[in-house]
């Protein structure tokens, strides 16, 4: 059975992202020239739509365990880093709920640690992503490691350390790892990539805290964790959740530290996280229902509705307009293959 609330956010995120990154790509080229900041405006007017959907549209709660560090991220005026874990191919979905509360949303700098495939996969969003300075990372060490050393001016950097999804077969590698290198094993986790996250605290002194999100689904048992939660499964395969509660913990940076201590840091932190997962009841716990700022989401969802009937207008209207999407598609491809 087709799930519908799944449906609706899918062909949202896809056809509204697609249409706007390949019809408006020259323009909002053209401006990013001189206005660095309107690829991170229009990437964060797409993220509070997707939040209003699934807040006012179908209806998702959310709930966090401390509503004064969750203020305290949306109100946040230094330079942080935002670490969550990876169980499926939704977890992006949590961070646009917060981006409804920002503080100074629309131009707020958020960039993101991605794979290239994500890009590939969801050509409109890649498109929009880039000229928000995502960085996508290819899993050479090298090229990856001078990747996120370079300057990103960022008001949160946001990663998932664990670099892809918990599932049987990565859980099975991240463990043969682990016994090899006689590392920390953690049940609910993989073992986390440190190497990139020491590259970017050794790298970027501005940083002096780490925010964590450990995000738990009440559709998605920890009995279930194990099963391969792709995208594209959640049409038939899987409940989309109605409930998402995320815990939220803080912790300092001390630049200072030596890539031991770093190192030991990190593995703590994904220690206090595995620790919560098994421990935390989804039918019975003292989480707080987090409640979204209503105006900024709805705003931005009639502003993407709009653009989407306007290119879908100038596409049917305008022949080299079907061109346009052809060759912008293509040079898209050839981007992100090279780069």
């Amino acid at each position: 059975m087709i799930n519908i609330k799944f449906t609706i956010i899918a062909l949202y995120i896809y056809f509204s992202y697609l249409l706007t990154g390949l019809l408006f790509l020259c323009p909002i080229t053209l401006i990013n020239i001189f206005n660095k900041n309107v690829g991170f405006f229009i990437k964060n007017v797409y993220a509070m739509s997707i939040g209003f959907i699934l807040k006012y549209i179908l209806k998702v709660e959310l709930y966090v365990n401390n509503n004064k560090i969750a203020n305290e991220l949306i109100n946040n005026d230094e330079q942080i880093i935002l670490i969550q874990n990876h169980f499926s191919e939704i977890d992006f979905l949590c961070l646009s709920y917060f981006m409804l509360n920002i503080k100074r949303s629309f131009n707020f700098k958020l960039i993101s640690v991605l794979k290239k495939n994500v890009g590939l996969l969801l050509i409109g969003f890649g498109l929009i992503s880039t000229l928000s300075k995502d960085l996508y990372i290819s899993r050479d060490i090298n090229n990856d490691k001078k990747l996120l050393k370079k300057n990103n001016n960022s008001n949160i950097l946001y990663i998932f350390p664990e670099g892809t999804c918990y599932n049987k077969k990565t859980k099975e590698i991240s463990d043969k790892y682990v016994k090899k290198n006689n590392l920390i094993k953690y049940k609910y986790l993989l073992y986390p990539r440190v190497t990139g996250l020491m590259t970017i605290i050794n790298s970027h002194k501005n940083y002096k805290k780490i925010f964590d999100f450990t995000v738990l689904y009440d559709t998605i048992l920890k009995k279930d964790l194990l099963e391969n939660h792709k995208f594209i499964y959640f049409f038939y395969k899987y409940k989309f959740p109605t409930k998402i509660f995320i815990n939220i913990n803080k912790y300092n940076i001390d630049n200072d530290l030596n890539n031991n201590k770093l190192k030991d840091l990190l593995e703590d932190i994904f220690y206090d996280k595995d620790k919560f997962i098994k421990k935390f009841d989804i039918n019975n716990n003292n989480f707080i229902k987090f409640n979204s700022i209503y105006y900024k989401g709805c705003l931005s969802f009639i502003s993407t509705l709009l653009i989407s009937f306007i290119s879908i207008y100038l596409f049917i209207v305008f022949d080299f307009i079907k061109s346009l999407y052809f060759v912008e598609i293509i040079c898209f491809i050839l981007y992100f293959i090279f780069l």
